[in-house]
This record gives structure tokens, sequence and C-alpha cells, in this order.
């Protein structure tokens, strides 16, 4: 067995926890309304539903496999009904298990480290491993997932950290999907968790958000990313600055703008479980603005949250801010055509 540097495996872990990284955290879904019925979802005794926004669609609704798309949906709620945060969940411990570099779309040269012996077996499954990237691959078209140069399994048990994407450890302008193998178990879940970090890649590469060479080379420094923050005119989600017309930067300025202040207190919050319960309470407060209570975790969450639905619902009306959210994307045609070609990609994978 390769073993790693210790470098690579300490920021690796380092990474995971960083707090601008992105990535998905078990949460509660919003079911938007569709077509067809949909079944109902279970929840342990410790889940408190929510009210949901109102999600009516229109008459529009491209994909040839409309069922499949709601089982996401429906699947990944019942799965996250299932994560509740206490005082265990949210001080469990993450092993980052095996890094691969990402090579003509390939896994190339695995590097591990030393494991507790429970967690060798899903260390050494290459097959999951690969069935993994191999999901993501059939999903986004190559020419969207080319900036990720490597590929990384760990685990903290179920429910708490599904999947994350954090900048590369040697160059600032490539990216590495990390995907939570305890969690990939059920593949519609798997597949919301990966469209959500794609999101992420769409929306704070190099082409929408300038990578701050400084905060790269210094992640631990305050004052450097204080100034680096301060320098930015516009949305700063941590790796860099936002460009002006970035989807990033132009939704934060729709949705934001009004509660960015309000969140940021939250955000400086430094006991992690007080965090929580503030951002419940946002939560609470603003609910009809956010699709999901993971949504306002940050901008950045919020965004990818809202690109997930905008590729697995059908159109909303504009009748709340949060279908608003899912309607912005439709004003680019880009984005639209994206959506398209993801939507065939998942139709063709659920293919009986």
């Amino acid at each position: 067995m390769t073993s790693s540097r210790d470098l690579r495996i300490s920021f690796a872990i380092t990474a995971l926890l960083f707090s601008t990284l992105a990535c998905r955290a078990a949460t509660r879904l919003i079911i938007p309304d569709t077509p067809t019925p949909q079944p109902t979802s279970t929840s342990t005794p410790t889940f408190t539903p929510t009210l949901p926004p109102t999600l009516t669609p229109t008459l529009e609704y491209t994909a040839s496999c409309p069922q499949v798309l709601d089982s996401i949906i429906v699947d990944s709620t019942a799965f996250d009904e299932n994560f509740y945060r206490d005082e265990t969940t949210a001080d469990e411990e993450i092993a980052y298990l095996v890094h691969y570099t990402v090579v003509d779309d390939e896994l190339k040269t695995p590097l591990f480290d030393d494991v507790p012996d429970n967690f060798e077996k899903d260390q050494e499954d290459r097959t999951t491993h690969e069935e993994i990237w191999k999901l993501f691959k059939r999903l986004i078209p190559v020419e969207e997932r080319e900036i990720v140069s490597g590929f990384g399994i760990f685990t903290d048990d179920q429910y708490n950290y599904l999947a994350a994407v954090s900048q590369a450890e040697k160059n600032p302008y490539k990216w590495e999907l990390n995907v939570d193998i305890a969690d990939s178990t059920q593949k519609t879940v798997l597949t919301f968790t990966l469209l959500h970090e794609f999101g992420h890649l769409l929306t704070l590469n190099r082409d929408q958000v300038e990578v701050s060479v400084p905060i790269y080379h210094n992640p631990y420094s305050d004052e450097v990313y204080q100034e680096e923050m301060d320098a930015c005119p516009q949305y700063f989600p941590g790796e860099g600055c936002s460009n002006l017309d970035s989807y990033i930067n132009q939704f934060f300025e729709r949705f934001w703008t009004d509660l960015y202040t309000e969140w940021q207190v939250i955000d400086e919050e430094e006991d992690e479980d007080t965090r929580y319960n503030l951002l419940d309470d946002f939560y609470d407060t603003y609910q009809d603005q956010f699709l999901t209570d993971y949504a306002p975790t940050s901008p950045a969450e919020d965004i990818a949250e809202s690109w997930t639905f905008f590729i697995l619902a059908p159109k909303p009306e504009l009748n709340s801010i949060a279908n608003e959210k899912i309607l912005f994307f439709y004003e680019y045609p880009e984005l639209t055509e994206l959506r398209a070609q993801i939507l065939d990609r998942i139709c063709v994978e659920y293919q009986e």
C-alpha cells in the first residue's frame, strides 16, 4: 500500500474543515410540487418538519424522466431527515481514506494514510471509489469537469458531511472532489449530492471568481483573508473576489444584500453548536427565501442548493423568493442548455 506524505493528508483533512470549504452536509430538503404523486418520506422522532415554500410547476418540463427526477429529490429528503445535529454528530472526526490524482479523466496514483482498522475496508474498496467517480463523469459533461484534478474518499460516518470540493493542493485554479463513502450507497442521494458539488465548481471556478493567491498560500492567516476581502467590491466567497457579472455575485446582489449583515454576525460565532442554532433561527425567520435549511449556511451553499433544484425540479411559478432562486438560472441561456444536457444524462443513467 502506497503511503502518502503527512502534508497531503493534513492538507486534505484541514481543507474539509476549512471555513471557506464548499460542501454538502445532510439537511432537510424542501420537496417541490411535481406533476406526479410523490411517496411519503419517513423521519425519525427527532426530526421536526419545516413548512415548505410553495413551488408550483409550470407546464414546461423538458426531461423525459420526471419520475426519476422526483425520486432523486424524494430519496434525498428521506435520507436527510435521518440526520439531526447534536454534539455527537457535530464532533464526529473526519477520516480521509484515499486521494487520487485525476489524469485524462481517470483515477491514478492512490495515496493512503494510516486509518483505524474499521476504516480499512472502505479505504481499500477501489471498486466503490471508481463507481462514485464514474457516476460523476456520466452526470457532468467532460468540458465542465476539466477543472477537477483530484478525487478523494473520506468518511465521518453517515449524515454529517456528504461531499465537498476544495482547491487543489498544488494548483489554485484546479479543484478536488471529495465524497463520504458512508453516504454514497444510495444512488439517488449520491446523484443529488454530486449535482450540488458541481454547482460549486460552476460558480467558484476561475472564470467566475478571481483566485486569491495570497489566501491560497496563507490559508490560516486572518490578516491576509481580511485584506483580500476588504479589497473586493463584489461578493467574496472565500477563494477570491467574484467577478461583477459572475453567477454568484449576481445571485448575491439579488438575494442576499438585505440579509448579509445579519448573517455575518451568525457566521462569526465561534461555537459550532451555537452557530448551528442561530442558523436554524435564521432559516425559520426567512424560510420562504430558501429551498433547504442548509442553504442559509452561506450564499455559496444557497446558490449550489438552488442550482440542484434548477436541474431536478420543474420550472416553478414566480410566487416566492425561493422559486425566484430557481428561476434565476433560466436567465442564462448557457445554463439552460447545460441543464438540458445534464437532464439527458440523468435520464440515460436511470434507464431500466
